[in-house]
């Protein structure tokens, strides 16, 4: 009890010397305990299955992605409970309280199963190294969560919309299928905006921003690091040398601490603004794998049926995202999966067993990944466009409204006939890069060309290296097997890697941008493969020291009977606590850099100072006050789908405090289409325009000064000037960076 007690008192300590800010030191105790929350879930699944990788091994992240996981399916199934609770009784917070539900049952549980087990068989002790892979990705969270709290995210320039999205969803509990306050069925995938809810419930609505703008790294985070956890689980295993398991995890440590300091792509894992929730994605891509992963280490009837069932639902999850990851989720993650699971699935027993398990896990997976897209207000808009059963029970039954759009993918590709043709030109006429410039590609997220080089000679050596103990070693060894798992863990992410660049090739070539449906899908799956291809360098120096201290151990065990009753010198255990103090400092004094200044129209990166005084300067308005923000129109299949903030004051919206018009919440603007602001200032006289002001009560407008040598009331917003649309007076108050706020009297 001492000791859990000396171990909060230290996490305070390295919270607040990451926390320069009381919101700061907020965000990261409400993630944190989000966190742990979600990990209590996932090992309360693994024990109902009676899996155990490691008795007493805290396998933080892995859990923690199972976690995810069981909430995202109890919130699902439970979702005429919640539309209940708040559309029925008008009660709030119907998602945090699901949450404490399933997490107290899972923690009373817990405790009733671990007091039996301890009066049976005592406790089990915990090995010291397997905290360091938690010790590690607690420290990069730390650090960007300290970073998200107060910076505008890696979202794009809808980052504000994606809040408003989030907010609606939480607030409702529910699968919530229209837009805002209307009755429009909405058209965008909620899964990003779902996983920022189950992750926000700490909060209780108060810090979605934060939470939003982390999922793309924190997913990233979670898989990586459970992968982590996952392969010192097995070289424990393995190994009989502690000091080999020592270096094991102070070199992965090392490594990656330089990958994600140096290379601060990671953290920020975006070149430019021009993004959507897909980068939330590489943890849904994983999980699978690693359920696999577990196999191996488990081997039993639960852990396959498991990761079949969560091969299937992530795939769901993976189109619930982003359509364009069906293409990322077919082309990576299923090799992967495929190629990891072989073994495993071929060991699984007889006919039966090896049919039978697959067949049932994707089953069930199928038909919760199905509900899951089923209830989601972009594909049930797809499937009313073309079912009119499904047309007639969303007008009718569900009272939402439906507006008609073209989805011409199929014309623009030309058929069977040009994919035949494209797949002629990609695989044999067109050029054909060497195979490791597909299976490690460069990318803008690659750190350094030398970096890169470094990366490709590491996984060839490593393959080497596995291939040789395979062939040389007896079988009856326990490294052999630890081998195997490598190589094809190994294998499997370089052909994963391959097979999604010539895929996102053959889509681009296919599809081309003839209509915008065609054009997003071929952007964002190429954009996709240079995540993937940044997640690949950590994902390989991994395996590569974990075949290094594999292979030294074997060529000991090859010499000699090793003793299990060495004990680690003290010098080994003091240098792997060096280790990760400088991680934590190096952590700690890293300045995060994020795309260019004035990339896409959006100065970053704004700093804590600058959103204190965005937040008085709205302060100093009136509560009432209806505030239009000057906004890019984009008017998409005849139907407004984003309306992005203009210059400057779109890396300050995601902060505020209130609802503005086309912004933030979206408020009262929400009823307003694109189209509106456009042909309101845009192609109106200056009567109309001062017409819809009245009409929606807009009472301020926020603008910025800028460096025109005209007067501000002189400049134009679109085609007329501020004077006309009504701004009297001085300015009510003054923000960063040149806004302003007037007084409109239309």
């Amino acid at each position: 009890m001492h000791g859990k007690r000396w171990m909060f008192l230290l996490y305070l300590v390295v919270v607040a010397l990451f926390a320069r800010t009381r919101w700061q030191f907020e965000f990261m105790l409400l993630l944190t305990v989000s966190l742990l929350t979600m990990s209590l879930i996932g090992h309360r699944l693994l024990i109902w299955l009676g899996i155990a990788p490691q008795p007493g091994a805290p396998l933080v992240f892995f859990n923690a992605l199972l976690g995810q996981f069981v909430l995202i399916v109890v919130w699902l199934l439970c979702s005429p409970l919640t539309y209940a609770w708040t559309h029925g009784f008008g009660l709030p917070w119907a998602m945090p309280l699901l949450v404490i539900g399933v997490a107290g049952l899972a923690a009373w549980s817990l405790l009733k199963s671990r007091a039996q087990s301890m009066s049976v068989a005592g406790v089990v002790a915990t090995p010291l190294l397997a905290w360091v892979p938690a010790l590690l990705g607690g420290l990069v969270c730390l650090k960007f969560a300290a970073y998200y709290s107060m910076r505008a995210g890696s979202l794009g320039l809808d980052t504000h919309q994606h809040i408003a999205f989030s907010l609606d969803l939480f607030r409702a509990g529910y699968p919530k299928l229209s837009a805002g306050n209307t009755d429009w069925l909405e058209k965008y995938p909620k899964m990003l905006h779902l996983l920022t809810s189950l992750w926000a419930w700490p909060g209780l609505g108060q810090h979605m921003g934060p939470f939003l703008k982390v999922q793309p790294v924190l997913q990233a985070t979670l898989a990586l690091f459970a992968l982590f956890e996952l392969t010192a689980c097995w070289l424990r295993r393995s190994l009989v040398d502690q000091r080999l398991q020592l270096a094991f995890v102070a070199l992965v440590s090392l490594l990656w601490c330089y990958v994600m300091v140096r290379g601060t792509s990671y953290l920020y894992p975006m070149s430019d603004l021009n993004s959507t929730g897909r980068l939330a994605a590489f943890g849904v891509l994983l999980a699978p794998t690693l359920c696999a992963v577990l196999c191996w280490l488990v081997p039993t009837r639960a852990s396959q049926l498991l990761a079949w069932t969560l091969f299937a639902f992530a795939g769901a999850m993976a189109a619930k995202l982003n359509p364009s990851l069906v293409i990322g989720y077919a082309s990576y993650a299923a090799p992967l999966f495929a190629v990891v699971m072989v073994v495993p699935w071929w060991k699984s027993g007889g006919v039966v067993a090896r049919l039978g398990w697959p067949v049932l896990g994707m089953c069930v997976g199928g038909v919760l990944g199905g509900l899951l897209l089923a209830s989601d207000p972009y594909y049930l808009q797809l499937l009313a466009e073309v079912s009119p059963g499904t047309h007639h029970f969303v007008e009718q039954t569900l009272g939402l409204q439906v507006l008609q759009t073209s989805h011409d993918i199929e014309s623009a590709s030309g058929g069977l006939s040009r994919l035949w043709e494209v797949l002629r030109w990609e695989l044999w006429y067109g050029p054909q890069p060497a195979l490791w410039d597909q299976s490690l590609p460069a990318a803008a997220q690659i750190f350094s060309s030398k970096l890169l080089w470094a990366t490709r000679g590491a996984a060839v050596a490593s393959l080497l290296l596995s291939l040789a103990f395979m062939a040389l070693m007896p079988g009856k060894l326990p490294q052999r097997n630890g081998f195997v798992l490598l190589f094809l863990l190994q294998c499997g992410a370089l052909l994963a890697v391959l097979i999604s660049l010539r895929s996102s090739n053959v889509i681009s070539l296919l599809l081309g941008h003839d209509t915008l449906q065609a054009s997003l899908l071929s952007t964002y799956t190429q954009r996709y493969v240079d995540l993937l291809a940044m997640y690949s360098v950590p994902f390989h120096w991994l395996l590569l020291c974990a075949a290094t201290v594999l292979g030294w151990d074997s060529l000991r065990s090859l010499r000699a009977t090793p003793d299990p009753t060495t004990i680690t010198p003290r010098w080994a255990g003091w240098t792997l606590l060096m280790v990760l103090i400088a991680c934590a400092l190096a952590f700690r004094k890293i300045d995060v850099q994020g795309p260019p200044p004035k990339s896409m129209g959006w100065t970053l990166p704004i700093t804590e100072k600058k959103v204190r005084q965005f937040r008085a300067a709205e302060a100093r308005l009136p509560k009432d006050a209806v505030v239009l923000a000057p906004a890019f129109s984009k008017v998409l299949n005849g139907r407004e789908d984003w309306v992005l903030p203009a210059g400057e004051i779109a890396s300050y919206l995601p902060f505020g405090a209130r609802d503005y018009l086309f912004n933030v919440r979206l408020g009262s603007g929400y009823a307003l289409q694109a189209r509106d602001l456009d042909s309101a200032f845009c192609h109106a006289s200056r009567a109309d325009a001062r017409a819809l002001l009245r009409r929606y009560g807009i009472t301020h407008i926020i603008a910025t000064r800028g460096t025109a040598r005209a007067p501000l009331f002189d400049r134009e917003y679109c085609s007329l000037s501020y004077r006309d649309l009504g701004i009297w007076g001085s300015e009510v108050s003054e923000g960063p960076d040149g806004i302003v706020f007037y007084r409109i009297l239309p």
